[in-house]
């Protein structure tokens, strides 16, 4: 392994460039059930270590071009803002519940907000946002999860926010089709097995993207297709009535009467949003809308070639209302305006929204290690795709593979690691096996345990001898037996 002596988490370089009319909203508020038992109160899903870096850092990193960026957290965190000040930010004042700070790197602004208790989902939490008031009614909004991981820079992710003047919403989607030797798609089980990461049922849609017959120039900004479909697998395959029919799609006809419309399930919605001010507008006027992804933007593509004054609908601003802003009135529209999707390649960005996608996450990044910032003093091994972090130690005939040793951990004689994120302060005994698992701060295994698809909680202690697959292990749990995820 070679020595890293790059970058703590403040000189990473941006996957944005500059606009001045744009901010980035990142929602963080949701601890992550489908991390347990990695993620608790103490752990939220957005501080978990991406290669040495809470993930949410790595995250500012990637779009410290933004003129400011907003974070909003759960009413229950109390880590997020000194994560932040201790690695990378300085805090410049407060008011209640809302937090300023600066980003050291490019003194960029960041305002933390606390999310009240009544806030469900995120069309929730970007109204707590406009409430209060920080982000300009001009400004066009990019939603950003808590847990997106960008993984390597792609020229097109600026579409995002430099979008064409009529689009309403922009959504990013990933390709995540993959092919076998003989060019036959894989299933998703399949993907897994040939060490990539599949999705699971209820995270597979329909998406129809309707692709413009113009062809631009080369040399001017790609014009993106329209989302003329987006629905759940899950849904559009239900089989009610129990007939065993085959699933259909019903696009209604002014969706498609332009352009070329393709129709796949291996397009990944990363939950990132580029919003026009005239929507932000529209989440504060219709309060039934609980989620960005499955109430706003159904809506918005249902009524995309209708205009923005059937999108309002019955919550139509008031026309004679002198009190709201001026670009209230564009509400009025009937101008079709356009719900675009911007497609990029298969590991350019990802979520860590469950076990294996966090696994797959921290191997990609260290597979990048090359251009992405790694921890001050750290060991990487491009070849084996494995970083071992400062004060760590391991003994003789260690064998890592795709693998990460967190800070201060100890790691015995002959053990084997294959594909295994190892956090702080743990220590490992001799001949342990380890694969596809996740060891917590502060976790104890003694000598000769086999862990297979394992999770192995905060400051749990397993004794030697430990052989266990696909069981998840938490402090006060049955050692005998382990808890099921």
């Amino acid at each position: 392994m070679k020595a890293k002596n790059s970058s703590s988490g403040g000189n990473a370089q941006s996957f944005f460039n500059t606009h001045p009319r744009v901010c980035g909203v990142i929602l963080a508020g949701t601890k992550g059930s489908r991390l347990y038992p990695m993620t608790s109160a103490d752990m939220p899903k957005h501080l978990l270590p991406v290669a040495g870096f809470p993930s949410i850092l790595r995250l500012i990193q990637s779009l410290s071009n933004f003129p400011e960026l907003v974070v909003a957290v759960s009413h229950q965190d109390n880590l997020t803002l000194d994560t932040l000040v201790k690695e990378a930010c300085t805090l410049k004042d407060n008011t209640e519940d809302v937090w300023n700070l600066e980003y050291k790197a490019t003194e960029q602004k960041i305002t933390l907000v606390k999310l009240s208790e009544d806030c469900f989902a995120s069309a929730d939490a970007l109204r707590q946002v406009e409430a209060k008031n920080i982000v300009h009614p001009k400004t066009r909004v990019v939603v950003i999860p808590g847990d997106l991981v960008i993984l390597k820079r792609d020229l097109n992710l600026d579409a995002i926010i430099r979008p064409s003047s009529d689009s309403a919403c922009t959504t990013l989607l990933v390709d995540v089709g993959e092919v076998d030797e003989h060019g036959v798609p894989l299933k998703e089980s399949a993907k897994a097995k040939k060490g990539g990461l599949g999705r699971e049922e209820e995270d597979i849609e329909y998406i129809g993207l309707s692709y413009p017959k113009v062809k631009t120039s080369s040399l001017s900004p790609p014009v993106l297709p329209r989302i003329v479909l987006k629905e759940s697998k899950l849904e559009v395959e239900a089989d009610e009535d129990m007939t065993g029919s085959t699933a259909k799609l019903d696009i209604p006809k002014p969706r498609v009467h332009k352009g070329k419309l393709v129709i796949r399930t291996e397009w990944s919605d990363a939950h990132v949003y580029s919003l026009a001010p005239w929507v932000r507008e529209l989440l504060v006027e219709r309060k039934s809308i609980s989620s960005i992804q499955a109430g706003l933007l159904p809506l918005l593509v249902s009524r995309q070639f209708r205009g923005r004054k059937a999108t309002f609908g019955s919550s139509l601003p008031d026309e004679n209302d002198e009190n709201k802003d001026k670009q209230n009135s564009e509400a009025f529209s009937e101008k079709p305006y356009s719900v675009s999707a911007l497609v990029l390649e298969p590991k350019t960005v990802m979520r860590i929204d469950n076990i294996p996608a966090y696994i797959f996450a921290c191997k990609e990044t260290v597979a990048n290690g090359s251009e992405l910032p790694m921890p001050t003093d750290s060991r990487w091994n491009g070849k084996f795709l494995s970083l071992v972090l400062k004060e760590s130690k391991l003994g003789a005939k260690v064998n890592m593979k795709s693998s990460i040793v967190g800070t201060k951990c100890q790691v015995g004689s002959k053990c084997r690691l294959n594909n295994v994120i190892i956090m702080d302060n743990v220590v490992i005994g001799e001949n342990c096996s380890l694969q596809n698992t996740i060891l917590g701060s502060g976790a104890v295994l003694g000598n000769n345990c086999s862990l297979n698809d394992c999770q192995v909680g905060s400051g749990m202690n397993l004794p030697a001898g430990t052989k266990e697959k696909g069981e998840s292990f938490m402090v006060g749990a049955d050692l005998g037996v382990g808890d099921m995820l």
